[in-house]
């Protein structure tokens, strides 16, 4: 099964673009929404589930004549996440390096305001250290890193469950 052109094709194709979809939809949650936390950000963590289950479903029908087993299925829907997974986290690098890199010090900033609003009285030494802190855990190489593994780990489950339902036995088996 992976060994078709057209397979190798569909994995590649709809995970850049899954990863490129992700990314986008991503950014502009964070330009529109200036909160620390929404529940709006929850959904962009569906959209490599249909993309890969996209992937799994277009190879069954389309390349496998409608069987696929749980490996092969397994096999190509982690692939797709694991490349929009790749995808995802190299735009991130290359916006906050590159496009935007006053945003990670903008979101530091907020975080800051938000903890110290919430603590109540804090010195400046306080301040300071939870400014290293910050300044640490968003640091553009830290934040692509736990992007990456995030959505790798995400799609290792997502692969799991989308074999389990796209599998299918050939039922018109002719004699």
């Amino acid at each position: 099964m992976l060994k078709k052109k057209n397979t190798w094709y569909s994995i590649i194709v709809i995970g850049l673009f899954t990863g490129l979809l992700l990314f986008t939809i991503y950014f502009l949650l964070q330009l529109v929404n200036h909160e620390v936390y929404s529940w709006l950000f929850s959904f962009t963590y569906t959209i490599p589930f249909i993309g890969m289950w996209f992937v799994a479903q277009r190879v069954r029908e389309k390349i496998l004549d409608g069987y696929i087993n749980y490996k092969e299925a397994y096999f190509t829907s982690l692939l797709t996440g694991i490349i929009s997974a790749l995808t995802f986290a190299g735009l991130i690098y290359f916006v906050y390096t590159v496009l935007n890199p006053n945003d990670i010090n903008y979101r530091v900033l907020q975080l800051e305001q938000l903890i110290v609003s919430k603590s109540g009285k804090t010195n400046i030494e306080e301040i300071q250290m939870l400014r290293n802190k910050l300044n640490l855990l968003l640091s553009v190489s830290y934040l692509t890193f736990l992007n990456m593994i995030f959505h790798i780990l995400l799609a290792i489950l997502y692969a799991f469950i989308i074999a389990i339902f796209v599998r299918r036995k050939n039922r018109y088996i002719e004699a």
